[in-house]
């Protein structure tokens, strides 16, 4: 730590406490070093892998960056670190699995490493925005399968609106969106609408 190079610290057979000495002892003479989420085992079976550690370590320790250091067959586990945030992968990689050594077991042949970087890449795009919102790709669904306030009885010119009278359905056109179907409540519609048909701004007038 006291040489200030780049330090990637696994945690495999050690518990919080002890990580927190870690991070305490290194912090104080290095600030550049990640901590990885591992369970010390080859290979290591999914139900020991406990990827929501990767969380708390990220409590724990929210100035530096946290990984996975995976010694489990295949890579579906360790896309699952990156999608729970791991910024640091380490997984060995080996020519053969047969090799003598446990190691090998539980290391990847480089065509599956070319895989996993590939699939790391998509999942780090697919990770996107965690603000929920209408987006322009979805435009062209919205206008086949958005759902529309509709009547769903016959309901004759200058009637008053109930509740019971509407629901939501895909219909064209589109009318108001289902979260206004309370805000028609008590207006009348200027001509008939059939069942079914899409409640428009040209059909409803305040009472």
């Amino acid at each position: 730590a006291k040489k200030g190079r780049p330090m990637v610290i696994s945690s495999g057979m050690q518990s919080l406490d002890t990580m927190r000495q870690v991070y305490t002892i290194v912090k104080r003479n290095n600030r550049n070093f990640c901590m990885l989420q591992c369970t010390s085992a080859y290979p290591l079976e999914p139900e020991h892998v406990n990827l929501r550690v990767i969380k708390t370590l990220q409590e724990a320790f929210p100035d530096i960056p946290i990984g996975y250091s995976g010694h489990e067959g295949g890579i579906a586990i360790t896309i699952a670190a990156v999608a729970m945030g791991a910024k640091v992968v380490e997984r060995h990689v080996t020519l053969d699995k047969t090799w003598k050594g446990s190691d090998h077991q539980a290391s990847l042949q480089p065509s599956e490493l070319a895989d996993l970087i590939r699939s790391i890449r998509i999942v780090e795009k697919a990770m996107g925005s965690p603000i929920k919102q209408f987006l322009p790709c979805e435009a062209g669904c919205h206008g086949k399968l958005g759902k529309s306030v509709v009547g769903k009885v016959f309901i004759a010119a200058n009637t008053q609106l109930t509740l019971d009278m509407l629901t939501v359905k895909v219909a064209e056109p589109l009318g108001f969106p289902p979260e206004e179907i309370f805000n028609l409540v008590g207006k009348k519609v200027k001509r008939d609408v059939e069942e079914d048909e899409t409640i428009t701004e040209g059909a409803d007038r305040k009472s």
